[in-house]
């Protein structure tokens, strides 16, 4: 189920047309003043394990790379960016690495907003570089879990952005000793027009630059005072049946077009 934990002769026994290997992004920057600047890949990690652990030996996760495209946070202590050119050239070595072993099904698990445009260019590239071998998605869980999620808010619109409700009690439900509940800040930030959203959920009909210093003094965007261990279960079982949905169709997904002959 860890890819870093597996010897060369386990990897050498995994099923190469079957096989699903799960390539976690997230990021290294800000959560407000309550949360670990890693929340976004340690939530990406363990949803990604406890769907393979779901899916019975069909999914393995290789283990992240931890940083991000965060230029929006950079304002605040701690965060970290990549380029968005060291990102994309970072995943395409790793699945070409994967390739090369002869895998064909690749997932980009993304647990940051911020990561959301090059995922959606990495899955384009990728896929035309790899077509006829290689079967690569990407997606962010919190955008295929939408409707699961949204059912389980308590939040309004707006209350559910970063450090927000939805993560803080996930991050509670795993790592409660990393959350400083007492210096949680809420606010339900203006993005300037009805075009745009910092909601998870809604996402913006438009794309444009938004630094989170100029959203939130306290670089929280929502309501964490929501959140709770107990919610956070709520959530994380929530994504998870999801995730383990969209891993059993796509082991079943055709290679290449001409499969299907």
């Amino acid at each position: 189920m860890r890819y870093e934990e597996l010897s060369q002769l386990q990897v050498d026994a995994l099923d190469r047309a079957k096989t699903v290997l799960v390539i976690p992004l997230g990021s290294v920057e800000q959560h407000g003043h309550h949360m670990p600047l890693g929340t976004d890949t340690m939530l990406a990690h363990a949803l990604s394990l406890a769907a393979a652990e779901r899916s019975g030996g069909g999914v393995v996760v290789l283990p992240p790379p931890w940083y991000g495209f965060s230029a929006h946070h950079m304002k605040f202590p701690g965060s970290i960016t990549l380029t968005h050119k060291t990102l994309m050239a970072m995943v395409e070595d790793i699945v070409a690495s994967l390739a090369h072993h002869g895998f064909t099904r690749v997932v980009l698990l993304n647990g940051h907003g911020g990561n959301n445009g090059v995922v959606d260019v990495l899955a384009s590239v990728l896929g035309h570089k790899h077509y006829g071998k290689m079967r690569i998605a990407g997606f962010t869980y919190f955008a295929l879990a939408a409707q699961a999620i949204a059912e389980l808010r308590r939040s309004e619109p707006g209350g559910m952005g970063h450090a927000c409700e939805f993560e803080t009690a996930m991050i509670l439900h795993l790592r409660p000793d990393l959350v400083a509940t007492d210096k949680a800040r809420t606010i339900y930030p203006d993005p300037g027009s009805p075009y745009l959203s910092t909601d998870l959920l809604k996402g913006s009909a438009v794309k444009t630059y938004l630094d989170f210093k100029d959203l939130s003094p306290h670089g929280t965007l929502g309501d964490p005072s929501l959140a709770s261990p107990e919610k956070g279960a709520q959530f994380f079982a929530a994504v998870v049946a999801e995730l383990v949905r969209f891993m059993e169709d796509f082991a079943r997904w055709p290679i290449t077009a001409e499969n299907r002959e």
